[in-house]
């Protein structure tokens, strides 16, 4: 199994009992105990700061990153996280028809894995977005 992480990247990490959080591999040397090993993460509200102004870094374990976030393009259909309920609460509405994501707005991560209102309010993040 090849990982590809690299310093700049765009993840999602876990911190403590916290759901996902978003942030960017610092650059660095990531650490290694008998825990695991540990990479540096920017969280994403210090992110536009200059490097010497970051109050500080998370460390997380690589098993708890998630590494395939996406930028968003143009031609993706975004819509908000309520728009998508309504939608998905409609009778012409395909289950095995639909691929959707959740998504900040910047970037796309994980995909719906159950199209409920309970599990959509669930996630952290305020959009979805949907492939054709």
């Amino acid at each position: 199994m090849e990982i590809n992480i690299r310093a700049g990247q765009r993840v999602l990490y876990k911190d403590g009992n916290s759901g996902w959080l978003i942030g960017i591999v610092d650059c660095g040397k990531a650490e290694v105990n008998e825990h695991g090993v540990w990479l540096p993460i920017i969280p994403l509200r210090f992110a536009s700061m200059a490097h010497e102004d970051i109050p500080y870094v998370q460390w997380a374990e690589i098993n708890n990153l998630f590494l395939e976030a996406q930028p968003v393009e143009d031609w993706m259909n975004k819509f908000t996280k309520e728009e998508y309920i309504k939608f998905i609460q409609e009778d012409d509405f395909e289950r095995a028809l639909e691929n959707a994501w959740v998504s900040d707005g910047e970037y796309y991560y994980y995909p719906v894995s159950t199209y409920t209102e309970k599990w959509l309010n669930k996630q952290p993040f305020s959009y979805i977005i949907r492939s054709y």
